[in-house]
């Protein structure tokens, strides 16, 4: 039986099968998966602790210099301040285009100001502003501040990616050059340096599994989906501004995924009605939100103490222990949460098909209604309200989940003196435990910006 092109239908039939493997694992998945983590039963699960966790432990004390937190109200910059705030220091600026929690704003040591970071003139306006209490601008600035639109490849898309992660980093850059004394450190991501699966490869996609600072850069980060190529592109302007124009920046990498309160993969598992599933063999290591945040303030101390070691330099971060499967970590989310969890499996190749189906509708759709738009000088939204989380199931978002994925962060360890306190499980249980007693606001990171 000849297929179209000429294929026989056997030689096609074995390349089906062969992508169905290769969407479960990769030919470099063993190393990975026989140094993950082995999930007990309920026992282990139970005797997780994470109340002798001392944040202070690993940070340099308070400094009281003015401090400029640039998406301070998001979910990695709400940790931060709440670590500047548990270290004593008394000036800390807030500048997001939301306010934050009214928590934080009761505390006498922080202030919001309202903050277009596309805008050169408001992010002057918020960084150039003194504080009342010393009569001086901030001089550390840790600019988190990012929109994170992972399910999106494709070149008519890369404006809503760009407009934030490089623009608005290049006006970060441009104000704090003006300011007396100022340092950046900016919040990347792993993805800038994990490459990009080809599934379609099958078995030659050697796909990377450990990464780490001094590897090469992979030759499909040019391939990759608009959000880590923008954060790459705001990186290549983070070194520049040190390397040729003498501003002390760093930039963190964190990953495979930060959890916390209010995360994408712990809370979007705990809060969603139903959670479709399709990655449950894949393993990586994945960082606390406070492991993220400590790493801020200890990349700040390096800065002052040996700025020409580590500025203008980029780190990989991750946590403490083995990688976890995505199986194990929903296994550990269902044991904690006090509601019964409904988990739908789905066959990965049916979902790797759907993903290039919604690609595609999207792409028609937008360039089916660019001309009426135009006509009234707009543009469609890229968006269509009335899909809700469909969207995120497009080819990029599974780029980003169907990998194995270990980082190894010795060089930030010993060159920064980076030391994570949470594992992986404290870090789940830490979560759930926020959001069930009602501590963390009851949203997750699955939502379209």
């Amino acid at each position: 039986m000849i297929l179209f092109l000429g294929i026989p239908f056997p030689v096609f039939a074995w390349y089906i099968y062969r992508l169905i493997v290769r969407l479960r694992r990769s030919p470099t998945s063993r190393s990975s998966r026989t140094n993950a983590y082995a999930l007990g039963g309920a026992e282990q699960l139970d005797n997780v602790s994470y109340q002798e966790i001392d944040m202070l432990k690993t940070v340099p004390p308070a400094t009281h210099a003015g401090y400029a937190v640039v998406g301070g109200s998001g979910f990695l910059g709400t940790y931060i301040v709440r670590l500047l705030i548990m270290r004593g220091e008394t000036s800390i600026r807030i500048l997001d285009v939301n306010p934050p929690a009214s928590k934080l704003l009761e505390h006498p040591a922080v202030s919001f100001i309202k903050t277009d970071i596309t805008s050169l003139n408001s992010v002057r306006d918020a960084l150039s502003a003194p504080f009342p209490t010393t009569g001086v601008p901030p001089t550390v600035i840790f600019h988190t501040a990012a929109t994170i639109r992972f399910w999106e490849r494709a070149s008519y898309c890369w404006n809503a990616s760009y407009r934030v992660n490089v623009t608005g980093t290049r006006n970060v850059l441009t104000v704090a050059k003006e300011l007396p004394s100022a340092m950046v450190v900016y919040t990347s991501s792993a993805e800038t340096v994990s490459g990009c699966p080809k599934f379609l490869r099958v078995d030659w996609d050697t796909f990377p599994v450990s990464i780490r600072d001094d590897d090469p850069t992979p030759a499909e980060i040019r391939k990759q989906s608009c959000y880590p190529r923008s954060k790459r592109v705001a990186e290549q302007l983070v070194i520049s501004a040190s390397v040729n124009e003498g501003l002390k920046t760093g930039i963190l990498r964190p990953g495979h995924t930060i959890i916390g309160p209010n995360d994408r993969l712990v809370t979007s598992t705990l809060m969603m009605p139903r959670l479709p599933m399709w990655d449950q063999p894949w393993c990586s290591t994945e960082v606390c939100v406070w492991d993220v945040a400590a790493a801020h303030l200890v990349y700040e101390d390096a800065l002052n103490r040996i700025p020409e070691e580590v500025s203008g330099e980029a780190f990989l971060i991750t946590g403490r222990g083995p990688p976890w499967s995505i199986k194990d970590v929903r296994s550990a989310i269902k044991h904690y949460a006090t509601r019964e969890l409904v988990f739908d499996e789905l066959p990965p190749l049916l979902m790797y098909l759907l993903a290039h189906v919604m690609e595609a509708f999207l792409f028609l759709r937008y360039h089916f209604l660019l001309p009426f738009a135009m006509i009234f000088g707009s543009r469609p939204s890229l968006v269509p309200q009335w899909l809700g989380p469909a969207i995120f199931l497009q080819p990029a978002t599974l780029e980003g989940q169907l990998i194995d994925l270990i980082i190894d962060d010795s060089r930030a360890r010993k060159v920064l003196g980076y030391h994570p306190q949470w594992d992986v499980a404290q870090a789940i249980r830490y979560s759930v435990d926020e959001i069930q007693s009602g501590n963390a606001v009851a949203e997750h990171g699955l939502k379209v910006q």
